[in-house]
């Protein structure tokens, strides 16, 4: 009897403290993995997606009054919610190293993993549609075309160049890799005056990209848009609102439990954050010239996608939840390969018919709804499907692989 009694009472010791420490973990702040940031991104980069099959499908998503239209319309916009996020988490390290002391990792380190994660599935991507499609298909009228558009592919400056961006054969969604890559390159520059001069140095990535976008808005006309929207330069501000953002988490969280009024208020602020996106859209919508919107408003987006990004993490436990599931986690961690191949999957079955159509008119043109959704479905199971494979069958591998070059001589 008195062993039952103990068992008993150890069971319910243990569960009581089981429960102590969920409430623990759900009063805390995440400061070294914030999961709802997998959602964030898996959600921005379905958008993007979306938008890019609409593109070419012209399925509306209007059902009666139901109309929420404008999301894929606007999906290209989140491209900025993309650098922005990139921001945030790169530099959520050094945030942390200013906040808690922790060192952060060094630019060695650094680059190295971003080579693991970025250049496996690029440059397989590249290859691919090269040799087997761009060559085979003779898309290039010259050799020296094919140099002009694959080379700066291969340094990642393909977003500043029209040959290798307005014209490129190989993958037009690239050109976020080039932003992104000459990012990097920066970064541990950018961290470590950010670390010593926040502020100032702030100051100066925000007076880039504003000089940057108002150049372009002052000269739209005459500039080649294609090229001068996707420049790096005018994602400075966008960027640094990421990192202003981290800083601003770690700061504000520490030392400080979650109360159920602040989760309240910032579930609030998700809702009011949300609904001014939709305003943004449907005034984009109405713009004569949706590209300088975008050119005119890229900073001021960008702080719109910030005061929703924070609004998540802060709330409550059922929103978080929601962008920091294992579904969410699974979407991010394919997302990479979803975003790099889905447009030329698009592209390349409706260009090949797949499904099949018959005549010179496209069938989004002439309204075959039957088509429409055959051929999105089509889109979407295909997309995953290469996203999967190339994600687990090459970037994961390859990863592992560049993550042991030079190890091995360290541990010797």
């Amino acid at each position: 009897m008195d062993d039952d009694i103990i068992i008993e009472q150890r069971y319910t010791n243990a569960k009581q403290q089981k429960k102590a420490e969920k409430e623990v973990k759900r009063s805390t702040y995440d400061i070294s993995y914030i999961p709802v940031l997998d959602g964030v991104r898996a959600v921005s980069v379905l958008i993007v997606v979306w938008y890019h099959f609409w593109q070419q499908s012209w399925l509306m998503p209007i059902w009666g009054d139901f109309n929420v239209d404008w999301i894929p319309r606007n999906g290209s916009i989140l491209v900025d919610m993309m650098i922005l996020l990139s921001g945030f988490c790169l530099f959520l390290p050094h945030a942390k190293e200013m906040v808690y002391g922790d060192k952060a990792l060094g630019a060695g380190l650094f680059y190295k993993k971003r080579a693991a994660r970025i250049a496996p599935s690029y440059f397989v991507c590249i290859f691919l549609v090269l040799f087997c499609f761009a060559i085979p298909l003779n898309e290039y009228a010259t050799s020296q075309d094919m140099w002009k558009d694959l080379i700066p592919h291969m340094f990642f400056t393909h977003n500043l160049f029209p040959a290798s961006t307005q014209f490129s054969k190989l993958n037009g969604a690239l050109w976020t890799v080039g932003v992104e890559v000459q990012l990097y390159l920066l970064f541990p520059l950018i961290a470590r005056l950010f670390k010593k001069k926040p502020l100032l140095t702030y100051a100066g990535m925000f007076a880039i990209g504003w000089i940057s976008c108002t150049y372009i808005s002052n000269n739209f006309d005459t500039l080649n848009q294609s090229v001068y929207l996707n420049h790096t330069l005018t994602f400075f501000g966008v960027f640094a609102n990421g990192m202003l953002g981290a800083w601003a988490y770690m700061s504000m969280t520490k030392n400080r439990k979650r109360t159920k009024a602040e989760e309240a208020l910032f579930l609030l602020l998700t809702i009011v954050g949300l609904w001014l996106f939709k305003l943004a859209c449907e005034d984009r919508m109405r713009y004569e010239n949706m590209t300088k919107w975008q050119v005119d408003r890229r900073f001021l987006l960008s702080l719109l996608f910030l005061f929703i990004l924070f609004s998540i993490i802060m709330s409550g436990r059922y929103l978080r939840w929601l962008f920091g599931n294992k579904v969410m986690k699974f979407l991010a961690g394919i997302s990479f390969n979803l975003y790099i191949w889905h447009q030329f999957i698009s592209v390349r079955l409706k260009e090949f018919r797949i499904p099949y159509w018959e005549g010179d008119t496209p069938p989004n043109i002439t309204g075959d709804k039957k088509w429409m959704w055959t051929y999105m479905i089509l889109c979407i199971v295909v997309s995953f499907a290469v996203a999967i494979i190339m994600t687990y069958a090459v970037e994961k591998p390859l990863a592992k692989l560049v993550m042991r070059i030079g190890s091995k001589k360290k541990e010797k």
